[in-house]
């Protein structure tokens, strides 16, 4: 339990810088460009860990994992990217901090996993924690880029119920690697097929940096944790810590872009962190007195 909360946390950390990192290359490059370099490093991060001989990967039949990489990354950012064109980030914010949300009402569906009636009290005081620090006000009403980020919202949703249903099959790090991998391809030859792929964006020192990031921490090191928190616990367990980037938004806008906390920075903070004790607490006492 200790590993999962250590993942967790370790995981909305590197997400909740991942926004800053973001923001700084998409001025000297396009979105689809910077994700095609984003996912190919990650692969060649996972590809120095195979033939350093750190990771191992067995004789199995990973094309399995197919589905698990069309939801996440090949579905959630194609949704994601497009979305944030019709609609302001604050807005696709709110939209994803309802994943748990989705997440604890189908689990028991999907999963045939229990969940804890109580889950779903601390559920809602996250995501309403969210919904505090980014405003009632961001909900803007487009429709058609709503949508695409509900479709974003859902791909992570089926990722989360994949990854944790392989999890008794293969072992975290042959999941990411198989996501890294097959985001590497796709999005080299759809940012290709667009007229965008560039790799001498790489030269502009902001990209260079945001990249090495994203590409390492961002999506190979934090969807490992992911992954390996999947393997470990209830999808509506995990999911919850995602909440817990917003959290760290707040305290890096502040940090490096000098921007102010609010009362209501505070007040959603506490919700949040509320939120995600609830659901880790009483899913340990819940698991304690099985």
């Amino acid at each position: 339990m200790f590993k999962v909360i250590i993942s967790g946390i370790s995981m909305s950390f590197i997400f909740g810088l991942s926004f800053l990192f973001t923001k700084n290359a998409l001025d000297y490059t396009s979105p689809m460009n910077f994700i095609a370099i984003r996912f190919s490093i990650a692969s060649f991060f996972m590809l120095t860990l195979l033939s350093l001989k750190l990771i191992r990967f067995q004789k199995k039949n990973y094309f399995k994992l197919l589905i698990v990489a069309l939801f996440q990354p090949i579905l959630y950012f194609l949704f994601e990217t497009s979305g944030l064109v019709f609609v302001p980030s604050s807005e696709a914010g709110i939209l994803i901090a309802s994943i748990p949300i989705f997440i604890t009402f189908l689990t028991p569906f999907v999963l045939k996993e229990k969940i804890k009636k109580i889950n779903f009290l601390f559920v809602f005081t996250s995501f309403f924690g969210v919904v505090i620090i980014i405003g009632f006000n961001s909900l803007k009403g487009n429709i058609k880029g709503d949508l695409l980020i509900l479709g974003a919202v859902f791909s992570a949703v089926f990722y989360n119920f994949t990854s944790r249903k392989f999890s008794k099959e293969f072992e975290p790090i042959e999941i990411t690697s198989f996501m890294m991998f097959t985001g590497a391809i796709f999005f080299n030859i759809l940012a290709f097929l667009r007229k965008e792929l560039d790799y001498t964006a790489l030269t502009n020192t902001h990209v260079l940096i945001s990249a090495v990031y994203l590409g390492i921490l961002s999506s190979s090191i934090a969807f490992f944790l992911v992954n390996y928190m999947l393997s470990k616990v209830s999808p509506a367990q995990s999911s919850i810590f995602a909440n817990l980037t917003t959290v760290i938004s707040v305290f890096a806008g502040a940090i490096f872009r000098n921007e102010q906390i609010s009362f209501n920075h505070i007040i959603g903070m506490i919700l949040i962190i509320l939120g995600v004790w609830g659901v880790n607490y009483y899913n340990y006492r819940f698991s304690k007195e099985k």
